[in-house]
């Protein structure tokens, strides 16, 4: 099952309410579109853990988006690339409310 890890803080314009609202909705319309079968709640990063070894990035926030094959997760990247409605509107919702964002996509191995 492919992931999308998502990593970022917000801009100190933003409040934290308002983005959780976007990013419901966001992947409340991946789902809806079959584009992704779920995310994991947003997650507060626990800085102060010893669990916590990553002195390279110092994201806050963090969630991960599950697709259920290769082939849901390309169509996502098509649809956000051709900012196909009403999805495109409301990644660039929340794109623009993050700021020092960082990717990663992983599989299982």
């Amino acid at each position: 099952m492919p992931q999308l890890v998502n990593q970022f803080d917000l801009k100190s314009t933003v409040d934290r309410t308002k983005f959780d609202a976007a990013w419901h909705a966001f992947v409340d319309e991946l789902v809806a579109t079959d584009l992704a079968t779920g995310a994991t709640p947003m997650m507060q990063r626990q800085a102060d853990s010893g669990f916590d070894t990553d002195d390279k990035r110092g994201h806050q926030l963090f969630s991960i988006i599950h697709f259920r094959d290769q082939a849901q997760a390309d169509a996502a990247w098509a649809a956000i690339e051709d900012r196909v409605e009403p999805l495109g509107r409301l990644h660039r919702t929340v794109f623009a409310m993050v700021h020092n964002p960082v990717f990663t996509f992983w599989r299982a191995a």
